[in-house]
């Protein structure tokens, strides 16, 4: 020991003694605690977010089948979703649920940095969706056409397309449908908790009305996310879009839009809104709720 602190000095010594002694659990809690302080936004990310999307993805097959399928109702769909068992539901989830870590970085720690560097609710709000959509466009896509293939016959299967392809038909509204979904807890819920003041509402706990309201403020900005949603998601599972001109396209996106509303009705629009709701009011409610409660680390 005196040759050592002698060659390596009193310093590297006491480092090199804390280094190799077996840690007691009191020191790697108090570790751990000190790590985890102030970063509790990154966790809500890289934690919560990947399990709320892997939750949920029953609910964003759901959403995929009904860009294509105007004939089934709300039932319906996800009778096709869970027609091979309830596992099957989940189907073609686990590369979204990869990617909900980078999402929600940028809906999280992302938007929190740019609101802090701007003062802009907006411009936090676009730059996050801009960056969500670049990390997530591709597994969602791909998602969506495994889901497509999944309920129906070998001779109308497309091709999966690869996750190394970032961009393609259907992004732009993919920017602008997460920029709409984010508006709700991000923008809308300082004027939805307005409703928690009336009953019953007003006789729950601060946690119960602060859910209220991201609710609220979640299924109005799914409604009206619902288009733009719609057409990533019809696009996705339209090949014959990829030979297009951009001109073409947004031709194409208008007579499926239009066409499909004209045709069907206030049914199938109400329909519509009622999966987009399901799936982005339980998405964006539960992350928040989870950014709130990692926030306090």
């Amino acid at each position: 020991p005196f040759l050592e602190s002698l060659l390596l000095g009193p310093g590297l010594t006491s480092w090199r003694m804390a280094v190799t002694a077996e840690p007691s659990p009191t020191w790697l809690q108090s570790y751990a605690a000190q790590w985890l302080h102030g970063r509790g936004e990154l966790w809500a990310g890289v934690v919560g977010g990947p399990l709320v999307v892997g939750f949920l993805t029953p609910q964003r097959n759901a959403m995929t089948l009904a860009a294509k399928d105007t004939q089934s109702t709300y039932v319906g769909l996800y009778r096709q979703v869970f027609q091979n068992g309830f596992v099957s539901g989940f189907r073609g989830g686990s590369r979204p649920t990869l990617a909900a870590i980078p999402q929600f970085t940028m809906i999280g720690p992302a938007y929190l940095i740019v609101l802090k560097e701007t003062n802009s609710s907006s411009a936090a709000v676009f730059a996050a969706s801009l960056g969500e959509s670049v990390l997530t466009y591709a597994p969602q896509r791909r998602n969506a056409q495994i889901q497509f293939n999944a309920v129906r016959p070998a001779s109308q299967h497309i091709e999966v397309q690869p996750m190394t392809r970032a961009i393609g038909p259907g992004f732009s509204f993919h920017v602008w449908r997460n920029a709409v979904a984010m508006m709700g807890i991000r923008l809308f819920t300082p004027y939805t908790s307005q409703i928690t003041k009336l009953p019953p509402f007003n006789q729950l706990r601060p946690e119960g009305k602060a859910i209220v309201a991201d609710l609220a403020a979640s299924v109005v900005s799914a409604s009206w996310s619902m288009p733009f949603n719609h057409i990533f998601s019809w696009a996705a599972c339209t090949p014959e879009l990829e030979n297009m001109s951009q001109l073409d396209r947004l031709k194409a996106y208008a007579s499926f839009l239009i066409g499909n509303y004209q045709a069907q009705g206030w049914r199938l629009l109400s329909r519509d809104i009622c999966i987009r709701a399901s799936y982005t009011g339980c998405l964006f409610t539960g992350y928040h709720w989870v950014e709130r409660r990692m926030s306090e680390l």
